[in-house]
């Protein structure tokens, strides 16, 4: 090849070795009408291929995904940490002089005169307490504590859970724990820390209520107490709840559903694992330990109590009373003047530094979608049932403050949601080798037989390019006789003949 009087040996190379389809028919001997047909087979063939093999390539560097979704079938499934809440924060009897004077004016509750702002919405009992109270000899706390008055003052867990069930059996004590949010006091089940043993987590065996959680709950709406605590005007009579992974924080203000007084709500859940491809495929969060510095491991909710509380503290110099961290807990004036007004501003995207906190989902999330349904409560049963109790609770009061909550799995399996890169490296291969075999009959093989081809052309021109010097020299002076055979050779030695 290559030296051989300067001819090009593509259409020999194509009639004789290429295994490409329809190469034979265009370099062959056939008429020029045949061949131009096959030429233009050919090309289109080429075009489309072409066409294809671009749009995989295009496909796999723009990082799409497929979601797979599967249902499996497990003899136990984990039960989530269910968190109560009261949608009040604080106990109107639980107000005691130094409460008032410290906080009543921030709480919107009194004027700067010790008048109720809006009396109307007090009991009687209140109402005399706050004109019996001499208030010229009652000082206010410089080192008053928010936390201690967040905790004392509302809703406790022996007056808000009067009944609890696990798998038709009594709680235990330890079941529950107390936890501070922005609804004030708040009682987990099943919450558990980053490094327990799962086999100590609670686990249902069985679909249906009878292998679940059941709690009877008194909403306490006589102790409701008209504030201005973050935007709680107590509008609403109930309980927030909130399922979550048991090692995970809760945040039942924004992301728990709400149970009304007289009903018996049935919720049934399902266990949802969804697991996302990270960066470049989604903007789902992997590690999140640069983010997360006062929980163990990253979650949605951990962030944006992570966000809230970097916020309010570069804003205030001080955290709210269930912020973790141990920065100082803002006094009376600051937490209301400052803490809770940058808060609802951060929460509704109106701060400037919300931006620079944002929180993803995590690449590995548990969620428990539910159905709800509720019936009515009969309030003459449930009268007769505390009759002999120390709480010995009327029909009226029943139907306005108790409810009863039935939480279970509706099947004994997860679904697990799984995204997967729409190309891989091998599913790239499978592709454009497709592609390449469909539309031109070729292979790897036959890419290395072109690749064999254009070595051989390079370097037989290389090796040849000095021969043909020294001839025209010899030729230039006039030097008459035996002219050398020069023999083609390719690039692997072989002779060409």
């Amino acid at each position: 090849m290559g030296c051989r009087s300067g001819r090009c040996h593509l259409r020999k190379w194509a009639a004789d070795t290429s295994d490409l389809h329809g190469l034979k028919h265009i370099a062959g001997s056939g008429n020029l009408f045949r061949r131009l047909v096959w030429l233009c087979l050919f090309l289109t063939a080429l075009g489309f291929c072409i066409y294809e093999c671009y749009l995989v390539f295009v496909g796999f560097l723009s990082f799409n995904h497929v979601t797979q979704v599967d249902v499996l079938y497990s003899t136990e499934v984990e039960f989530p940490a269910v968190t109560v809440c009261n949608i009040n924060k604080y106990r109107e009897s639980a107000f005691t002089e130094d409460d008032i004077k410290n906080v009543g004016v921030h709480l919107g509750i009194i004027d700067e005169d010790h008048n109720l702002l809006l009396p109307e919405l007090y009991t009687d009992e209140f109402r005399d307490f706050i004109d019996s109270v001499n208030w010229t000899v009652v000082e206010e706390d410089p080192d008053y504590n928010m936390t201690d008055f967040t905790i004392r003052t509302g809703h406790q867990k022996e007056d808000m859970i009067l009944s609890c069930l696990w798998k038709e059996e009594p709680c235990e004590e330890s079941d529950f724990q107390h936890k501070l949010t922005h609804l004030g006091n708040c009682y987990s089940f099943n919450l558990q820390g980053a490094n327990s043993d799962e086999a100590d987590w609670k686990h249902s065996y069985a679909a249906g209520a009878a292998n679940g959680l059941q709690l009877i709950l008194n909403m306490e709406t006589p102790e409701y107490t008209p504030t201005n605590d973050l935007d709680g005007g107590a509008m609403d009579a109930g309980l927030r709840i909130m399922f979550h992974y048991p090692t995970e924080p809760p945040y039942p203000k924004e992301l728990g559903f709400a149970v009304a007084a007289g009903d018996h709500s049935f919720i049934s859940m399902r266990h949802e694992k969804i697991t996302s491809l990270p960066d470049p495929y989604s903007e789902c969060e992997s590690d999140g330990a640069d983010i997360i510095t006062h929980f163990d491991h990253y979650s949605l909710q951990a962030c944006r109590i992570e966000c809230e509380t970097l916020v309010v503290v570069a804003e205030c110099g001080c955290r709210l009373p269930e912020m973790p961290g141990d920065d100082d807990v803002c006094g009376p004036a600051d937490l209301h003047e400052c803490a809770h007004p940058t808060l609802v501003e951060f929460i509704t995207g109106n701060l400037d530094s919300a931006e620079s906190c944002e929180c993803f989902s995590p690449c590995e999330v548990e969620n428990y979608p539910f159905t709800l349904s509720t019936s009515r409560l009969r309030l003459t049963y449930l009268e007769a049932l505390f009759a002999n109790t120390s709480t010995n609770f009327t029909a009226a009061y029943i139907g306005e403050n108790i409810a009863v909550v039935s939480m279970y799995y509706e099947a004994l399996n997860f679904e697990t949601i799984d995204m997967l890169p729409e190309y891989t490296v091998a599913t790239l291969l499978a592709v454009l080798g497709g592609n390449l075999g469909l539309f031109l009959g070729a292979s790897f093989l036959t890419l290395a037989q072109l690749g064999e081809y254009c070595f051989d052309e390079v370097v037989g021109w290389c090796i040849c390019t000095p021969k043909k010097e020294d001839d025209d020299k010899n030729d230039g002076g006039n030097k008459v006789g035996h002219v050398p055979t020069v023999t083609a050779m390719d690039a692997w030695g072989a002779q060409k003949l």
